[in-house]
């Protein structure tokens, strides 16, 4: 069985199957999906099947945060760890929306990122802001906040809690992030669905070498696109330091790269048509 073994009668977790026949959706199950992920992912696939799907077919689309269970030509999963298991890799549901972590719409929020970006930062820092608990790599940020202050602001929060609950946590939006000069994403419990949100912030973004990325993940280059950071982030402080030697152009240089790729590849329309081309097995 490509999924994990399940006890009892026990449903499979955050798994989304569907049938499409004559161009067009025949069935759907979907086995308790995430919050609406399963929504925003069936309406991209509505949306790709309408470029165009040349062959009947069922698959399997994991909505978790990371895949389950071996993978098998006929089940998709939006995430992976190795460029060969790219071909099953789909855009994951936030290129629709994610309204209970505050992204009401992909596209609106690119726009609101974009228009934000169009001002200088004015915090001359490094800027973390996440849930804590979901990896051990994440206290680590918060202990180099407390060690280096003048170079790293941090918070640690649950966004589920601020827009679900209403709780009175630590919020910056995404087009907030552009009021600081440096950014960094660190993994949580799989990959990461806002690296493709920061690209647009025109602000030189750190990424965390971690297992779990997303498809796009691998065609990023390192000091073209961002600045990379070891896994254990122990040389964290020494890329920060590397980057405040190399003068403003060079900070402008990499910052335009990622928009301009984000820009061309990062989109609710690129995302569909990668969709489309998994469907047709054209990747």
């Amino acid at each position: 069985m490509w999924f994990k073994k399940k006890k009892n009668n026990e449903e499979p977790r955050e798994l989304l199957k569907i049938a499409i026949k004559n161009a067009q959706i025949s069935s759907i199950t979907n086995f308790n999906s995430f919050q609406t992920r399963a929504e925003s992912s069936v309406k991209m696939i509505m949306d790709a099947i309408k470029l165009g799907i040349d062959k009947d077919q069922s698959f399997s689309l994991h909505t978790g945060d990371f895949p389950l269970g071996d993978i098998s030509p006929n089940n998709f999963y939006y995430c992976c760890d190795r460029k060969e298991n790219l071909h099953t890799a789909f855009p994951d549901f936030i290129f629709d929306h994610w309204q209970q972590a505050g992204i009401k719409d992909f596209n609106l929020t690119v726009k609101e990122i974009t228009e934000a970006s169009s001002q200088a930062f004015v915090n001359n820092t490094m800027l973390w802001i996440g849930n804590v608990q979901t990896h051990p790599n994440r206290k680590k940020i918060i202990e180099y906040s407390q060690q280096f202050p003048e170079l790293i602001e941090t918070y640690d929060t649950c966004v589920d809690q601020h827009v679900i609950d209403g709780k009175k946590v630590p919020y910056i939006s995404l087009a907030d992030h552009t009021k600081y000069k440096y950014l960094i994403d660190i993994e949580g419990r799989g990959y990461s669905g806002r690296i493709k949100l920061l690209l647009y912030t025109k602000r030189l973004l750190f990424i965390q070498e971690r297992q779990w990325k997303s498809y796009y993940h691998f065609e990023l280059e390192p000091y073209k696109h961002f600045i990379p950071v070891k896994n254990d982030m122990s040389d964290l402080i020494q890329q920060i330091e590397f980057i405040e030697k190399q003068g403003q152009a060079y900070y402008e240089n990499i910052v335009n790269n990622a928009f301009n790729f984000a820009a061309e590849n990062l989109n609710y329309e690129s995302a569909v048509k990668r969709i489309q081309n998994l469907l047709n097995s054209n990747l």
